[in-house]
């Protein structure tokens, strides 16, 4: 039997979270056993806020501080559908070496392709995991075994794809006797979302529970005491705010702190922030059930709650008691009076004026007073239709023709219930002078903007996007709103007379460094109107200081696409954490990880359309069109982009119109459609634009349409403009952002000068290097294919489906396919190009459906999806329109193709795709050369 040595309080790690000694002991001890070859499993278990994180993260330090080899890994719900992600991180922290790290990418690859062909019944029985794929992952960690013990470290675990917690019960299966410690941190909910997994964990006989509940009274206020002194008067006092919750207290903490410890309790801003970042990571069910209490307040009774709510009674105790668990709740409501109505305001208007509808409805057949019936009807008529709305003029749209996804199924207009907030901009007044005070805004910053304007003429008012991806500031004492309307110079174009602005507000007394978080965004926005900042520390925090790091080149490509994902993973839509999640993505399609971006991008855009308002789920649209765009899916492109514009008009843009606008004309001109491209480059655009990243995408997508209508000269001229403003911006070293050497030299291709085209693919090829960029490789390898003797050209057209291959790049590696077979039948090797033929996808890699004059954009993309073989009631889901308007739709089809039934209309269809496949992949290689 081994003993293990007692740990007295020096032995602690100093980032131990306060209060948590005994259950770090409980680890610790665990580990002991793991360094003797006895193996654990831990459940790390605690409330929203209680501090498991930090206690996990604190204890891998000091575990490999004692020597072991810790893999680390988080869930996230961005991640939950992509098969052994989880394990893919928990192996990208093990010290694998080369041999292993091939292995490792090799059983991955074949574990993701194992759960795509296996589908997972409702009682969560089946495996998804072959067995060859587990064994070669246990072999992987068991290796690790023989040079040290392993702490294999999970956070948030109850978001974790299931295939990776069917790999982590098939090692805690085998790891009894083994030196390994698994420890799975999860949040309390109210029913395990893998049930079957937690059972399986239960019932291993070295597992163990330790579970984190909130700090109880006494340890609460000798916290408090510790920090501010044993005579803090505010210390009783703590515990009745906070419920003794972690996060809580420490948010608490810190705004008393920065209050100057007074003799009464400060709460500020950060412990509403707290709160709000608890009920918001809470159970979904916590959080609508701490929402009714929001909206009914003290007239919230169990009955009233589930009518409210549309809950059964039996789901209201669980709910509560999560909420009380968490010490979010005291005698069922809010500890501070302040939490319900932050709590609303975080609501979409039409949730929340739904919500106070029918909460008047219930109370009037309840009989309550008719003041209090009225009193929620006014809240809800102010939601539906907010006091600061303004109206707004019309835009026109660059084609008559272009459908809208702003309007209902019946063809009516859709309000948009986020526009017309108002931002009242002031210049700032001569240095010593007061700042004029600004109207308060509303509290929910989720929608567009209608900014006003003082001139000497008169008062000029337009709607505008508040907020680009970083640009956020915060600040006390009207310190953010003065940012805010600095910002919207730099928006509109007026970049000299924000600067001048900018200066003179860091100028005033007290306001030294308040702007550099704007200074920040502005070294991505406007790159030359700043002094060139020294390079920062290799450590960027945050969402811009990450992008603005890849920009100025301190952070490699693919160490930024590593912190990236980490802020995806970490950050949740809705909040604060929209800025961090945009950037994260530009990140990716910056570093060249398009195909990472529209993983990603798939599962912001469905949160996002629940969690956040018109303004975000527009820029997640722009970056998911983007993102679409480089991987060749046009349609997904073309119907981003249309979405964006859909949610705001290209003049509330400002400067960024570029971004979502250079990806619609080069969708547009990937499908050929050359017309509605030129019309979209004939909008006007502010002049600033061309100051900014955006006018370089802009102006990269024009050299696309040019190329592709046969202006190759002019095509050619604008590449090097892009080529120009690179170097000059000194982002030459990122040719992801607009690669423009490859379109200069499909540009020269067109020109019938194969050597110029030569050196510009041999000179991006050489830029590249070795590693990361395979996406690009592959590109420039195609194109330098293009430019070769016969002999050489299958050799380097082979490499660049190597490369495409491994980038993920489908649509790309579809036309190098296609060119290679060409390239095998020349050689007077049909046998190869046949197999070659075999590899390229069933189906056309640009999802258009051809149909013949008359059939309308809605009836094709009901044809699509009936193709796909969805029903009606999924096709009625997925175009949110109804069961009957699809079925309307298919009968117009159907007459209009001349067939009787969907087998017949997938004939009709693979038919025109196979007819017009050649001419839409010549369309795309002619655009742009590269997207």
């Amino acid at each position: 039997m081994s003993i293990v040595p007692t740990r007295t309080a020096r032995d602690l790690p100093r980032a131990l979270p306060a209060g948590r000694e005994a259950e770090y002991r409980q680890l610790s001890e665990a580990l002991h056993r793991c360094e003797t070859g006895t193996g654990s499993v831990i459940a790390l278990h605690g409330s929203v806020g209680s501090g498991r994180s930090e206690l996990l993260y604190a204890f891998a330090d000091v575990a490999a501080d004692r020597g072991a080899t810790v893999l680390l890994g988080t869930g996230s719900p961005l991640e939950h559908d992509f098969p052994l992600g989880l394990a893919r991180q928990l192996l990208q922290s093990a010290p694998l070496d080369p041999q292993e790290a091939a292995a490792a990418e090799i059983l991955l690859a074949q574990g993701t392709a194992e759960a795509a062909r296996r589908h997972q019944p409702a009682d969560g029985l089946q495996r998804r995991l072959g067995q060859l794929t587990l064994e070669g992952l246990f072999g992987l960690v068991r290796g690790l075994t023989e040079r040290a013990p392993v702490v294999i470290a999970v956070d948030d675990r109850q978001d974790a794809d299931p295939q990776s917690l069917e790999f982590l019960l098939y090692l805690v299966r085998r790891t009894r006797s083994a030196g390994v410690l698994t420890v799975l941190s999860s949040r309390e909910t109210m029913t395990p979302p893998n049930p079957f997994f937690e059972v399986e964990l239960a019932r291993q006989p070295h597992y163990r529970q330790v579970r984190l509940d909130v700090l109880p009274p006494g340890p609460t206020a000798a916290l408090f005491r510790d920090r501010f002194g044993p005579a803090a008067a505010a210390a009783d006092d703590a515990h009745r705010l906070t419920g003794g919750n972690p996060l809580l207290l420490h948010a608490l903490m810190d705004d008393h702190q920065r209050a100057g410890a007074p003799a009464e309790l400060a709460v500020g801003e950060g412990y509403r922030r707290g709160l709000m970042h608890c009920l918001h990571r809470i159970d979904p069910l916590a959080l609508r059930y701490a929402r009714g209490v929001a909206v009914l307040g003290p007239a919230a009774t169990p009955a009233l709650l589930a009518d409210l709510l549309l809950l059964p009674a039996e789901a209201l105790p669980r709910a509560l008691y999560l909420l009380h668990a968490a010490g979010l709740f005291q005698d069922g409501g809010f500890r501070h009076p302040s939490a319900a109505g932050d709590l609303l305001a975080a609501m979409r208007p039409e949730d929340q004026a739904a919500l106070h509808e029918r909460a008047a409805r219930l109370l009037r057949d309840a009989g309550v007073e008719p003041a209090a019936v009225d009193t929620h009807l006014r809240v809800a008529e102010g939601h539906r239709r907010p006091p600061w709305a303004v109206p707004q003029p019309s835009v026109p749209q660059p084609s008559a023709s272009q459908p809208s996804t702003g309007h209902a199924s019946d063809g009516s207009a859709r309000p948009d219930p986020d526009a017309g907030r108002a931002v009242h901009l002031a210049s700032a007044p001569p240095k010593g002078s007061a700042a004029p005070a600004a109207p308060e805004e509303p509290r929910r910053t989720g929608g567009s903007a209608a900014v006003v304007v003082g001139t000497d003429a008169k008062t000029v008012a337009f709607r505008c996007v508040p907020s680009l991806p970083g640009t956020e500031v915060l600040g006390e004492d009207g310190t953010g709103r003065r940012l805010k309307e600095i910002r919207h110079l730099f928006w509109q174009g007026r970049p000299e007379q924000g600067l001048a602005e900018l200066e003179r507000f860091e100028a005033e007394p007290g306001r030294a460094g308040a702007g550099e978080n704007l200074r920040t965004w502005l070294r991505y926005w406007y790159p030359t109107l700043q002094p060139a900042a020294a390079p920062g520390p290799d450590d960027p925090a945050g969402g811009m200081r990450l992008l603005t790091a890849l920009l100025q080149g301190t952070t490699g490509p693919e160490q930024a696409v590593v912190r990236a994902e980490a802020v995806l993973r970490d950050a949740r839509p809705g909040g604060r954490d929209n800025e961090a999640l945009t950037t994260a993505l530009t990140v990716l399609l910056y570093a060249d990880r398009a195909d990472r971006a529209v993983r990603w991008c798939g599962t912001l855009a469905e949160r996002a359309a629940t969690r956040c308002g018109s303004t975000w789920q527009a820029l997640f649209s722009a970056l998911r069109a983007e993102a679409a765009l480089r991987q060749g899916d046009l349609r997904t492109a073309d119907e981003a982009a249309r979405a964006t514009f859909a949610r705001f008009a290209p003049a509330a843009w400002g400067v960024a119109v570029g971004l979502p606008l250079s990806t619609m004309i080069a969708a547009r001109t990937a499908l050929g459609l050359h017309q509605d491209a030129a019309r979209y480059l004939d909008l006007a655009v502010p002049e600033a634009m061309d100051r900014t990243p955006a006018g370089l995408h802009h102006r990269y997508a024009r050299a696309g349409h040019l190329l592709a209508v046969g202006r190759a000269e002019d095509a050619l001229a604008e590449y090097r403009a892009c080529g120009d403003t690179m170097a000059r911006w000194g982002l030459d070293h990122l040719p992801a952002i607009a690669p423009w050497r490859l379109g200069a030299a499909r540009a020269h291709l067109a020109l019938g000068r194969p050597q110029a085209a030569a050196h510009l693919a041999d000179q991006q090829l050489a830029r590249l290097g070795s590693s990361g960029h395979r996406r690009l490789r592959g590109l420039a390898l195609w194109t330098r294919a293009g430019a070769a003797e016969r002999t050489e050209r299958t050799v380097l057209l082979e490499r660049a489906v190597d490369e495409l291959e491994q980038a993920g790049a489908e649509a790309d590696l579809a036309k190098v396919l296609a060119e290679l077979s060409e390239a095998h039948q020349r050689d007077g090797d049909p046998g190869r190009a046949r197999l070659v033929d075999r590899r390229l996808p069933r189906t056309p890699a640009l999802s258009v459906v051809p149909a013949p004059e008359g059939l309308s954009e809605a009836e094709r993309r009901v044809a699509e999806l009936a193709v796909q073989g969805l029903s009606n009631r999924d096709i009625a889901r997925k175009l949110y329109i109804t069961v009957s308007t699809v079925e309307q739709h298919l009968t117009r089809v159907y007459r209009k193709l001349g067939v009787r039934r969907r087998i017949d209309l997938a004939a009709v269809v693979r038919a025109e795709q196979q007819a017009a496949e050649q001419p839409l992949v010549m369309a795309t290689r002619g655009s742009t050369g590269v997207a």
